[in-house]
């Protein structure tokens, strides 16, 4: 009865694409609640622009995070689409998966909190691994028994890209042995390049 159930379970891909679109929607949505000026309220515009500066660490991990979470969620649907039928093993490779994804506005409200602390960068860090070694699962056993013929090359696709990030993540994490702060741009600056590589001519 167990083998039966677990023949059955998890099958619709439609099913696991919109679980995780709600929860990439909430974690997005979660991100933006660490951007908040402080309790005291500006007593002029002066103070008022003061606080707004002061809120520059919240602004840049809130794009660093949305712009993360949204990679992933393209890479998610890539995957996804990719795959003729779903079973219980990609659909628990995407629940891990969905589990990381709620983690990340954690590890980036602690970012934020601590700029200059190298813990701060590598915990960060960590949760992209995290979330680059589901994706990697996804990929394994999809490219198993889940995708037909025309499906491997965009597998392969994906593949190369993950590799490329999480190799390119993985340089900028290193910065930390110079300056924390220098660690998180080289992260903005690789997650740049990601977001627009595919516009540029030489990616065409």
């Amino acid at each position: 009865m167990s083998a039966l159930y677990n023949e059955y379970s998890g099958r619709s891909v439609d099913r696991v694409q919109a679980l995780a679109d709600g929860v990439f929607a909430v974690a997005m949505t979660l991100l933006v609640l660490d951007v908040r000026l402080p309790d005291t309220h500006a007593s002029d515009s002066h103070e008022l622009w003061s606080q707004l500066t002061g809120l520059g660490p919240s602004v840049a991990a809130y794009v660093l995070s949305f712009t993360m979470l949204g990679t992933f969620w393209l890479a998610l649907h890539t995957v996804l689409a990719l795959c003729e039928r779903s079973d219980r093993t990609l659909a628990w490779a995407v629940l891990v998966f969905l589990f990381f994804v709620t983690t990340l506005p954690f590890t980036a409200s602690v970012l934020a909190d601590h700029t200059h602390l190298w813990l701060a960068v590598v915990l960060y860090w960590l949760n992209l691994v995290a979330l680059g070694a589901c994706i990697a699962w996804m990929l394994v056993h999809a490219g198993r028994r889940l995708v037909g013929a025309d499906g491997h090359d965009g597998l392969t696709l994906v593949r190369r890209r993950l590799v490329l990030a999480q190799s390119a993540y993985a340089l900028a994490v290193l910065l930390v042995l110079v300056s924390p702060v220098a660690s998180i741009v080289a992260l903005a600056a690789f997650q740049l390049f990601f977001v627009i590589s595919p516009r540029l001519p030489f990616r065409a």
